[in-house]
Order: structure tokens, then C-alpha cells, then sequence
């Protein structure tokens, strides 16, 4: 299963985390997980490329794909991370035993 945890601190998006296998389909065939990661990886990217905020991301040895946001973020990485979670929960939609979200206040 796949999970994604966002954190909030005072209502505003502070970090994204995810990580696992959505594992209906075999490695290197599975178009779930290649959805997710599209989006996320797309997200964090923007994030970096098309906002002043200043963003740490990485992925971890274990297959952690985090990405950390500054304190007071701008309207435009608002915008962006509510479009991932936005894009996560309507796969979630049909795809919910591969797929956890969870938003947690910080």
C-alpha cells in the first residue's frame, strides 16, 4: 500500500510524505504507483521551480519521497500541494486498499 501523509501546522500545508507500493501489479508494471508518483514528484518539482518558497525535498534510502515547506508558504505552493492531494484522493476514490492518505495537524 502506498501512503501518504500531509502535515499541517495552523491550517497550512508544512510537509508531504510518501511512501510504499501500491502492490496490484508487479514492480515496473504497476500504473497506480506510476500515477502517484507522477503527481508527487511533479508537485515537489514545481513547487522548486515555479515558487520563491524555500523547499526541502528527498527520498530516503528506506523509499521515503518527503518534501518540506517553509512556515507562511505563498498562494501559488498552496495552490500546488492542494492540487497533489486534490489528484491523490480521486484515485483514492477507486484504488482505496492501495492507497492511504492521511492530512495530520502539526
Amino acid at each position: 500500500m502506498v501512503s501518504v501523509i500531509i502535515y499541517k501546522k495552523n491550517g497550512s500545508y508544512y510537509r508531504v510524505e510518501c511512501s510504499g507500493h501500491a502492490g496490484d501489479a508487479p514492480a515496473g508494471e504497476n500504473i497506480l504507483c506510476a500515477a502517484i508518483s507522477a503527481l508527487v514528484i511533479n508537485c515537489f518539482n514545481s513547487v522548486e521551480r515555479f515558487t520563491e518558497d524555500f523547499v526541502s525535498s528527498e527520498t530516503s534510502k528506506d523509499g521515503i519521497t518527503s518534501l518540506q515547506l517553509k512556515e507562511n508558504i505563498s498562494h501559488d505552493t498552496e495552490l500546488l500541494v492542494k492540487s497533489l492531494e486534490l489528484g491523490l484522493n480521486e484515485i483514492s476514490k477507486d484504488n482505496g486498499k492501495y492507497l492511504k492518505i492521511s492530512v495530520k495537524e502539526v
